[in-house]
C-alpha cells in the first residue's frame, strides 16, 4: 500500500510543479480537472475521518501516508485555484492522474475498513 501511496504523489506532485511553471488560457479541461478532483478529495474525505475516527486501530504507516496525500492534495487544490493554467494536455494529463488516485483511495478505503474491523473484534 505504501509503495502505491508514493507513486500516487510523486504523480500529484510532479502535475503541481508542472502547474506552476506554465501559463495558458482558461479551457474546459480544467474545470473537469476541478471536478475529479472534488470528487477525489471527497473519497479521501471519508477515508481520513475513518482513520481518525480509528487512530488506535490503524498502523503508523497508514496514517503517515494518508498526511503525506493530504499535503499532495492540498498542493494541487491550490494548483488548481492558481490564476496560472496550463494546456488542455497537461489538464488531462492531471485528470487521468486523479482518477487513478481515486480509483486507489477507493481500494484503500476499502482495506482501513478491513483493518478496523479485524482489530476491532
Amino acid at each position: 500500500m505504501k509503495k502505491v501511496m508514493k507513486t500516487m504523489l510523486c504523480m500529484m506532485m510532479a502535475f503541481t510543479v508542472m502547474f506552476g511553471l506554465s501559463g495558458c488560457g482558461d479551457s474546459e479541461k480544467k474545470q473537469e480537472a476541478i471536478d475529479i478532483f472534488n470528487e477525489t478529495s471527497t473519497v479521501f474525505d471519508d477515508t481520513a475521518d475513518l482513520i481518525n475516527a480509528n487512530l488506535d486501530l490503524i498502523d503508523d504507516e497508514t496514517v503517515s501516508a494518508y498526511q503525506d496525500m493530504s499535503d499532495a492534495l492540498l498542493e494541487c487544490k491550490d494548483a488548481l485555484e492558481s490564476e496560472e493554467d496550463a494546456s488542455d494536455e497537461e489538464y488531462e494529463e492531471l485528470i487521468e492522474s486523479l482518477k487513478q488516485v481515486k480509483d486507489w483511495l477507493e481500494e484503500a478505503k476499502t482495506e482501513v475498513e478491513a483493518q478496523v474491523s479485524a482489530t476491532g473484534e
